[in-house]
């Protein structure tokens, strides 16, 4: 019986991804013929050029023709008069991830629960004004399910963004100040470019999220990378040496209210340590340091953050490999207690993910990725010994047109004995069940 409900879910899932390539199909073919160019193709069989001095090619075709776009629009706006004041420097844009998930969840003593679903992952709208040169704000709107099945709004940002002078190397500078960007999340995920099937290693283990309320700075190492976007396939965080980022924060979240008086030290150092020969190769480190957003009997637990993180960026290919140590998390809840409340110990975690997405040269919009995190929740033993969990993601993607995109991605956690499901405490002999899920999933971008 329970063969056959599996049998009956894969046959669901299956149904849907033929329904995804028959979409793939219809998509229209100039969707595709921008980055599937047949010269090109011909060009890069005949050895006269490689992948990536081809999708070097068609992002310089794509600057054209945003400067002719540019162009344009500008002398629409002559002959059409000024925009009203309250559109000037005006931008709104959104973001959406549409799921289809099929599998099972864990429970411990080794069970487990399906489930079968059409699901947003997330839906945020943005509203940017440029005030003037040096002043801008930013408001982002953020819907996510709550537990009792209702979906609920909540403020992911908003925050006046100040943009001083270049000081020697520290260019392109700007100034959080309100709810904004934590230094690591908004980075890595400009890097790993699939924040639509699931958060990232640090953040799905539940050390912290990707917001604060507090006050930050950040800039570049040397000015600007040219031809970025060519280069690497990435136009954001272009710093020609690096970049950095640095803030002090109320250290919750941006969906926690402050528990106590601490304030959180964060910092994000990225160098690029070869910009004309490895352009992509970028080195970082991640430091915070606070206390926990609980209090036990009084005292609040230590909260410390360390990271390093290599990548190495390509039109073609994107590779990464991470390792991070953790006391306590932001939350404030990874702690050993004693029978009293009282705080016994802060948990020593650590984990490390490696992530890897490969472009098809025979047809670029189409990528291969796959990921693996390793995590442990209690490191030293102090609530049980066998703590872990090993999570692996595989699958496919395809760029529709402009950020909107496509995936079929399966998804599966290995738990130790005593590991606690994703962001909980390890427990003893909690032996969770099976744990997998087939996704397809559509990011919408506007």
């Amino acid at each position: 019986m329970k063969c056959s409900k599996a049998l009956g879910k894969l046959g669901v899932f299956f149904l849907a991804l033929a329904f995804w390539g028959a979409f793939f199909v219809a998509v229209p073919q100039k969707a595709r013929a921008d980055a599937d160019d047949p010269l090109l193709r011909v060009l890069i069989k005949k050895g006269i050029l490689t992948p990536e001095e081809a999708a070097q090619v068609r992002a310089e075709v794509e600057q054209m023709k945003a400067k002719e776009r540019k162009e344009v629009v500008e002398e629409v706006a002559k002959k059409s008069g000024p925009l009203p004041k309250a559109l000037k420097g005006l931008k709104i844009s959104g973001l959406g991830y549409i799921h289809y998930d099929i599998g099972v969840k864990p429970e411990s003593g080794d069970r487990e629960d399906s489930f079968n679903r059409f699901t947003l992952g997330r839906g945020y709208l943005t509203v940017k004004k440029q005030i003037n040169d040096w002043l801008a704000a930013r408001i982002t709107s953020d819907i996510t399910r709550k537990a009792d099945g209702d979906w609920e709004y909540r403020l992911k940002y908003l925050y006046a963004e100040f943009k001083p002078h270049d000081v020697g190397i520290f260019t392109n500078m700007k100034i959080e100040l309100g709810q904004g960007h934590n230094p690591w999340l908004d980075f890595q995920e400009h890097v790993n470019p699939y924040r639509a099937q699931g958060t990232m290693a640090i953040e799905r283990a539940g050390v912290f999220n990707s917001a604060d309320l507090g006050l930050s700075l950040r800039g570049n190492f040397g000015g600007k990378l040219a031809d970025a976007k060519a280069k690497t396939g990435n136009h954001h965080y272009d710093g020609l040496y690096g970049s950095w980022h640095i803030g002090v924060y109320n250290g919750s979240g941006y969906h926690a209210d402050e528990a106590n008086n601490n304030k959180a030290v964060e910092a994000r150092l990225t160098f690029r340590p070869l910009p004309n020969v490895i352009p992509g190769l970028q080195i970082s480190y991640l430091g915070m340091f606070g206390e926990g957003n609980k209090d036990y009997k009084g005292e609040k637990p230590d909260y410390m953050v360390n990271l390093g993180y290599i990548s190495l960026e390509n039109p073609m290919y994107i590779f990464t490999a991470q390792y991070f140590r953790t006391t306590g998390n932001a939350g404030g809840s990874w702690v050993a207690t004693n029978p009293d409340g009282s705080i016994k110990d802060e948990l020593e975690t650590e984990g490390y993910s490696f992530f890897g997405r490969v472009r098809m040269p025979f047809m670029p919009k189409l990528a291969v990725l796959a990921r693996y995190d390793h995590f442990d929740q209690d490191k030293d033993d102090d609530i049980a010994e066998d703590t872990s969990y090993d999570l692996f993601i595989g699958g496919l993607s395809y760029d529709i047109y402009k950020g909107n995109m496509l995936m079929a991605v399966f998804q599966t956690v290995d738990y130790d004995e005593d590991a606690g499901k994703l962001h909980k405490l390890p427990s003893p002999n909690n032996n969770l069940g099976d744990d997998y899920q087939f996704q397809l999933v559509y990011q919408l971008k506007f």
